[in-house]
């Protein structure tokens, strides 16, 4: 009988535990950092190389969050971005793209040489591949933008894939890393130069200049929110950058990859190895992302990566699945920098469309400057104060219809039993005199209740059969059992009934 995959990050499961306090006190320091991922990290280290004091507080364990849950691939290939960036901005805004992911990958390197940081890191080349003849086109076009870019990009015909494929863009000297240990890693530099992290500390008020936990309080001169997306209403970034859900997962297999793959047809899947420290090759697969909460998508998709990955590469178990969220902004381009709602003073970085660790690495890169009040030449794509409505008008409009469709119906829809209905590992939505409710009956045949409806802005919760969680398709939030906050911009819990 086939083991049961464990429902957690590959990443996560295979590095050490941290045990920073919980913030208890009323500290002040010069800024706060708000989020223990790759952007909140690198950021305090960078500034920390500057003199400044940091704070950083995350919400539950450092680096394990959107980062720990990523494919790990350190690249400037992004798919066919540069065509789509060139189209919607100009050739100058895809070059400025271009040059801070390369950029974000030689500070990966310069930082994991500098700390002697234990984390896997390897040169490997990066592809962007298909196996239908239509798409060749597309490839032809993309690996002449790449040139033009300066990126060390060249059309090839033939890969190391155990499959024919019509052709790919290759990039070479990109990187694979395990990105748990790298935050880990990463975060023990910061206390030889007076900074602090607190883990398990979620922050719940905040102002330009103050952050709130339910136990402690940061003064700082400024707040960055390395959250993945800004909490609660800050810049309305809930309206111009879209949530989107992949399913990942890890299995031993017999063949090591020297190269990290994507193709550019639906169903999409991407792939690169891992060396286990026994020994064995695992394979790290995502596959065609879909809306939070959106089960049926989340269990095809995933049935979907799972027969691939047997058939190409004769994987026979399945060790890990669990599932990532992260945010495509309207115009396709990430908002780093000053937030954009008036009177508010905050630094933010959002939008990173799946590829954070270059992207996330930039985006501490131009905080920095910011902070240091230096020019940084990236901004003038990165802004996060930019609007651009006819670049990102059509997604805008797409997503809002999203959006109000959720708030009439949900994902799972509602019925009016409470929970007569469903089966030991089930979960719903229910709908009793005019309150809809969260119901999950686990294994034990114990309940589970409560509010099915988001705290930041009120959109239906649908059910993460994977990660058993209560996920929201409007704006990304992510909800435990008991209703605890995992994953902003909510920072209300949800009310629990049982």
């Amino acid at each position: 009988m086939e083991q049961r995959p464990k429902n957690e990050s590959y990443w996560n499961d295979t590095a050490r535990q941290t045990n920073y306090p919980t913030l208890s006190a009323d500290l002040e320091a010069d800024i706060v950092i708000i989020g223990g991922g790759i952007v909140g990290v690198t950021t305090a280290r960078l500034l920390a190389d500057q003199g400044i004091r940091v704070v950083v507080l995350e919400a539950q364990k450092i680096g394990r969050q959107a980062t720990g849950r990523s494919t790990a691939k350190v690249t400037s290939q992004h798919g066919l971005l540069y065509q789509k960036l060139e189209h919607k901005f100009n050739l100058g805004q895809a070059l400025i793209y271009a040059e801070a992911q390369e950029y974000g990958l030689a500070e990966i390197r310069r930082l994991t040489e500098k700390y002697n940081i234990d984390c896997d890191l390897e040169q490997a080349d990066a592809y962007t591949y298909t196996c239908l003849a239509e798409h060749r086109a597309e490839l032809e076009k993309e690996a002449g933008l790449a040139g033009k870019l300066g990126l060390p990009a060249s059309l090839v015909k033939d890969t190391e894939l155990p499959f024919q494929v019509v052709g790919a863009v290759l990039y070479e000297r990109q990187a694979s890393f395990h990105p748990t240990r790298y935050v880990i890693g990463l975060a023990e530099t910061l206390a030889q130069d007076g900074c602090e992290i607190y883990e398990n500390s979620a922050v719940l008020e905040w102002e330009p200049n103050l952050v709130k936990t339910r136990s402690g309080s940061v003064k700082a001169k400024h707040v960055v929110m390395a959250t993945h997306l800004p909490l609660g209403m800050v810049g309305g970034y809930y309206t111009r950058a879209f949530p989107d859900a992949e399913p990942v997962i890890a299995a031993p297999i017999k063949q090591k990859l020297t190269g990290m793959y994507i193709n550019v047809e639906t169903p999409s899947y991407s792939i690169r190895t891992h060396q286990h420290e026994n020994g064995q090759t695992y394979a790290i697969v995502t596959g065609t992302r879909y809306k939070p909460g959106d089960t049926v998508a989340e269990q095809k998709n995933f049935a979907d990566i799972e027969n691939w990955l047997r058939q190409n590469f004769g994987a026979e178990t399945i060790s890990h699945r669990w599932t990532n969220e992260d945010y495509t902004s309207m115009d396709s381009a990430p908002f780093v920098g000053w937030s954009s709602t008036i009177g508010e003073d905050y630094l933010v970085a959002t939008g990173f469309a799946g590829w954070g660790l270059t992207n996330g690495t930039a985006a501490a890169m131009m905080i920095r400057d910011l902070i240091m009040n230096k020019d940084n030449p990236w901004q003038e794509l990165f802004n996060a104060k930019r609007i651009k409505p006819l670049a990102g008008g059509a997604k805008v409009l797409k997503e809002s219809a999203s959006v109000v469709a959720n708030l009439a119906k949900g994902h799972l829809g509602t019925h009016p039993q409470v929970t007569e209905d469903l089966l030991p590992g089930e979960a719903g939505v229910r709908k009793y005199d005019g309150d809809k409710f969260a119901v999950y009956r686990d294994e034990e045949d114990q309940l589970h209740i409560v509010s099915a409806v988001c705290t930041h802005m009120g959109c239906v919760l649908g059910w993460n059969a994977t990660d058993k969680t209560w996920d929201c398709s409007c704006h990304g939030s992510r909800f435990a059992l008991d209703g605890t906050v995992l994953h902003g911009p909510a920072v209300e819990p949800l009310q629990r009934y049982r």
